[in-house]
């Protein structure tokens, strides 16, 4: 009987291991991963000396907040900055890919650029968006255009899970304090425009309203 309630109990120690609540909730350890080792670890990161690479990250306690818009240019500025003193009629636009960004909402000493973290928006949704168009524009004599697409996105906030093959500090999962924020595009959502600005500014400007 002895040998196995001691058989039972080894199994249920081992299940518990596999989980730790989410930092805040117990006392603070000394001996655990920082949030800058835990995020380097996400797939796509740069690694971390203290931690293994982490076989997921994932978005967790999600908050969602109102949408932006997000404006880049697409094609090259069009110019009529010779001195002349006719317009001139251009073709503006182009193609221009928006992606998902995901940034730290802490000064933790990481970028996560290229780093992975699923859930959230980007588990239904594209993480990317790809917009392309052209018009026909009459530019004014001492004037430049350029024309813009402005894409919604979608943002969330949360706190990243991040799982380990093997354990880390003790345990296969561990959860970071610092939250993060992701910007999902909306591909049904665009907006176009034409920039318009003075000649010798910067053209690609979309804030310099001259």
């Amino acid at each position: 009987m002895f040998p196995r309630s001691f058989f039972m109990l080894s199994i249920l120690s081992s299940a518990f291991a596999l989980y730790t609540y989410p930092r805040g909730t117990l006392e603070s350890r000394e001996d655990s991963p920082s949030d800058q080792d835990l995020l380097s670890s996400c797939p796509g990161g740069p690694g971390s000396p203290n931690v293994e690479h982490a076989d997921k990250c994932t978005l967790i306690n999600i908050v969602n907040n109102p949408n932006t818009r997000t404006f880049a240019v697409l094609g090259d500025p069009q110019l009529n900055c010779g001195g002349a003193t006719d317009p001139v009629t251009v073709t503006l636009g182009g193609e221009q890919t928006v992606t998902q960004t995901t940034s730290v909402d802490a000064n933790i000493g990481v970028s996560l650029e290229g780093i992975t973290i699923g859930g959230g928006a980007s588990s239904s949704t594209s993480t990317a968006n790809t917009v392309s168009k052209t018009i026909s524009y009459t530019v004014p004599p001492g004037r430049q255009a350029v024309f813009v697409a402005g894409t919604a996105q979608q943002s969330q906030t949360g706190n990243v899970q991040v799982n380990y093959a093997d354990r880390q500090f003790g345990h296969f999962i561990w959860f970071t304090g610092a939250t993060v924020t992701q910007l999902t595009p909306i591909p049904s959502d665009v907006e176009f425009d034409v920039h318009e600005t003075a000649c010798g500014t910067d053209p690609r400007d979309i804030n310099n309203h001259s």
